[in-house]
């Protein structure tokens, strides 16, 4: 069969996100190889025969220079292994591995999952971003859009050049994260944040929610679940532990419990392909609070699975706690219900699974 490469930026993009695809494709006869810093979520695939190539990377950096080097060994690792298909995730791997895949003539799908809006640069930034969308979407041999804003905003950049299909975000595991009953002490109102520590994530609106809801609602506890991508967040974060506003819970393998044991989401985040907080959150029956982005507001009801907010505004922030706080029991627990009937409808993971197979299958017979 066939040898299929895949590159992410971390190893649980693949164990969240995309263990249903990797394992069929190594049930298909595939030679699955996972290309990523090494994490202990690889081991998980590793051990089903799956191989892994440890590639470090900086995430969140933004040096000309790492970029280049970046770009040159994914050029490296894919000239070696001689892969049929190139499968690139999140924004770095997808425009580094993009164009090292376009350099080899070696065919590939785009998961970018996340974009920037014009007005956060200046002129020439943008110029730049745009240069490097256009060097690796534009001979893509499948965009993957997660979101209506990223698929029409990159293919006004790209001219339209790539063959593309719209998916929704990652999709769920619907039995995986099933309806979990609705918590029925509600002494305490727990809120989860869980995402990446960092400013784009809406860290920084979030702690300030926390200090002003904590301060009228002594019943409310925020719990935070998730890395440091920026370390700087750590003084920050211990120190609303210290003033009694959120609980660091940490990083974990499985967070099923956690939602369980919740009553809502709140996703404060900038930039979304479709998130999977709220998707997981939705189809374990728990009302979402979110961003009135792109690829948050795409996973939420307005008032009906849970409640929008806009994105950087505090404010905004509190005003949709303090709706969500003053729902009845039997009002929250009938959002969670209908949270996970849209998921249901619209996010079940075997569609994204289903189209990346058509497509690996169109690109192997054209080949």
């Amino acid at each position: 069969m066939s040898k299929i490469l895949l590159l992410s930026p971390k190893d649980n993009n693949f164990y969240n996100f995309r263990s249903e695809l990797i394992l069929k494709l190594h049930e298909l006869g595939h030679e699955v190889v996972l290309v990523c810093p090494y994490g202990k979520k690889i081991d998980f695939f590793t051990e089903r025969g799956c191989r892994f190539i440890d590639l470090d990377l900086q995430r969140r950096g933004t040096s000309i220079l790492a970029d280049l080097k970046l770009t040159y060994r994914y050029y490296k690792v894919i000239k070696k292994e001689k892969p049929d298909i190139v499968l690139t995730y999140t924004t770095k791997s997808s425009t580094y591995g993009g164009i090292a895949s376009r350099m080899t003539g070696t065919p590939y799908i785009v998961n970018n999952a996340g974009m920037y809006r014009e007005s956060d640069f200046n002129r020439f930034i943008w110029f730049v971003l745009k240069t490097l969308y256009i060097l690796s979407y534009a001979y893509a041999d499948c965009l993957m859009y997660q979101n209506k804003y990223e698929r029409d905003t990159l293919n006004r950049i790209i001219n339209n050049k790539a063959h593309y299909r719209d998916i929704p975000g990652s999709g769920v595991n619907l039995s995986d994260f099933a309806y979990k009953e609705y918590p029925q002490n509600d002494d305490v109102i727990v809120f989860n944040y869980v995402a990446r520590i960092v400013k784009i994530k809406g860290i920084d609106e979030l702690l300030e929610c926390a200090h002003i809801i904590r301060k009228l609602h002594k019943n409310v506890k925020f719990v935070l679940y998730g890395d440091f991508d920026d370390d700087n967040y750590r003084k920050r974060v211990q120190e609303a532990e210290v003033a009694g506003d959120v609980v660091y819970g940490g990083i974990k393998m499985d967070m099923k419990p956690y939602i369980e044991a919740c009553h809502a989401v709140i996703h404060p985040s900038y930039y979304e392909g479709m998130t999977n907080v709220v998707l997981e959150h939705s189809a374990c029956g728990r009302p979402c609070l979110g961003s009135d982005i792109p690829g948050v507001a795409d996973g939420i009801e307005d008032g009906k699975t849970g409640f929008l907010f806009n994105v950087q505004d505090v404010r905004s922030m509190v005003a949709a706690v303090e709706k969500f706080l003053a729902l009845s029991h039997d009002e929250k627990a009938a959002m969670g219900v209908e949270a996970r009937k849209k998921i249901e409808r619209q996010f079940d993971r075997n569609i994204v699974t289903s189209t990346y197979l058509e497509e690996i299958n169109r690109i192997l017979k054209q080949r």
